[in-house]
């Protein structure tokens, strides 16, 4: 018996163990024991088919089932208390910022091309503009609410019943209400206009202070005035950084003074609820006459920078650096050969006032540079109504330029 062939193999892989296989031919014993092999490959072949079958449908008839994601993933977070009615002051207008934070630049687009064209186009304007593009379907949702709820929902309440205004939308009503409210329209003034206010106050030595007013301010001023303290917390839970722990009466009383006797005041452009629209709530309460005041933008410290002014104004003067960055700035404008005098480090919040104003006092200088958050508008208008100086809110200005986010 032959065993080392691959028939000889064959065989006895085939054939039940004890059973005898030198009886058959090897063809044949190979031929017969094949065909169980055959059949329980078919059989293998068909089970793993079915089963293949099976979970691909079985997968198709579970997608409808599957649970769906819950709202928290399929819509975006909700915006900061800041967006809400709640926190909309009475006379407050404009939508609220997605955080009551200050607006690095302050200012609303200006209408372009676009805009123009959209004034000429009647009743398209009712629809509703364009969400953002690549918005999540809930936020897309909700922006098209709020668009018909600041706009078409209020002309709807000025229609009486049984009526409509056929083909005049709200943009339509805001043109034409703006055209009446435009001779009430204010001039801030320019970058350049401050820029020789301060070059002028500079040569004849006499004292200008350029004080700013950003949500921090305001929020600071509303706080049990014009808004209940406790949703100025939740609204600017930055005020403890930004130099008010807690905003008191005291704090309130001697930031309206500064804002009434600084020479220039830099005001909000943005009219969302906690920029203009405390603007103007907080200073009626205050009882600060706005048209009396000399007003450019509350960004004037970027604007001077960004025009080129900046600088210019520096040279050939002494400087003093007040505030958390003053040893990197002062470090970066005498690189730029600005003769920097001196360098006041951080501003320990609104209380540590009077030992700034007394520390500046032992300095030679001919106009300060304050970046000390809420404090630095108490602080520009003691140095110069009680030291004579030129002192300018120099902001977060600081940072970015010690940062490098900006360059000199």
């Amino acid at each position: 018996m032959v065993t080392g062939t691959p028939e000889a193999g064959t065989r006895r892989a085939a054939v039940k163990p004890g059973h005898r296989t030198a009886r058959a031919p090897a063809g044949a014993r190979t031929a017969v024991a094949r065909k169980p092999a055959g059949r329980k490959a078919a059989a293998r072949r068909r089970s793993a088919g079915r089963r293949g079958h099976a979970a691909a449908h079985g997968r198709r008839r579970a997608a409808p089932r599957r649970a769906p994601r819950p709202a928290a993933r399929r819509a975006p977070v909700p915006a900061p208390q800041a967006s809400t009615p709640k926190a909309v002051p009475a006379r407050g207008a404009g939508t609220a910022p997605l955080r009551a934070t200050h607006h690095p630049h302050g200012g609303v687009a200006p209408a372009g091309q676009a805009g123009a064209a959209a004034a000429h186009a009647g009743s398209a304007k009712a629809l509703p503009p364009a969400e953002p593009a690549g918005a999540p379907g809930g936020y897309a949702e909700g922006y098209r609410d709020g668009v018909f709820a600041g706009g078409e929902a209020l002309v709807a309440q000025h229609i009486p019943p049984d009526h409509i205004l056929p083909a005049v939308a709200a943009a339509d009503l805001i043109a034409a209400g703006f055209r009446q409210y435009a001779p009430s329209l204010t001039r801030l003034a320019s970058p350049h206009e401050v820029a020789d206010q301060i070059r002028g106050a500079l040569d004849a030595q006499r004292p200008l202070s350029v004080v700013r007013l950003g949500d921090g301010e305001l929020l600071t001023l509303a706080a049990d005035t014009v808004l209940p303290g406790e949703q100025v917390q939740e609204l600017a839970p930055f005020l403890p950084y930004a130099g008010v722990p807690r905003s008191v009466p005291e704090i309130r009383a001697a930031l309206a003074e500064a804002i009434q006797g600084a020479d220039w005041v830099g005001v909000p452009i943005s009219r969302a609820p906690t920029f203009q629209g405390l603007l103007f709530p907080v200073m009626r309460h205050f009882g600060i006459d706005w048209s009396r005041l000399k007003l450019t933008s509350s960004t004037i410290n970027y604007s001077l920078h960004q025009t080129g002014l900046l600088l210019p104004i520096l040279q050939g003067r002494r400087v003093l650096v007040i505030g958390s960055q003053a040893s990197g700035l002062g470090a970066l404008l005498l690189s730029h050969g600005i003769h920097v005098t001196g360098m006041i480090g951080s501003v320990a919040g609104v209380m540590d006032v009077p030992r700034v104003v007394q520390e500046t006092a032992a300095h030679s200088f001919d106009i300060a540079l304050v970046a000390a958050g809420v404090p630095a508008v108490i602080l520009c208008r003691r140095i110069a109504g009680e030291l004579g100086r030129v002192a300018l809110d120099f902001g977060h200005l600081a940072d970015k330029l010690v940062t490098g986010e900006l360059h000199l």
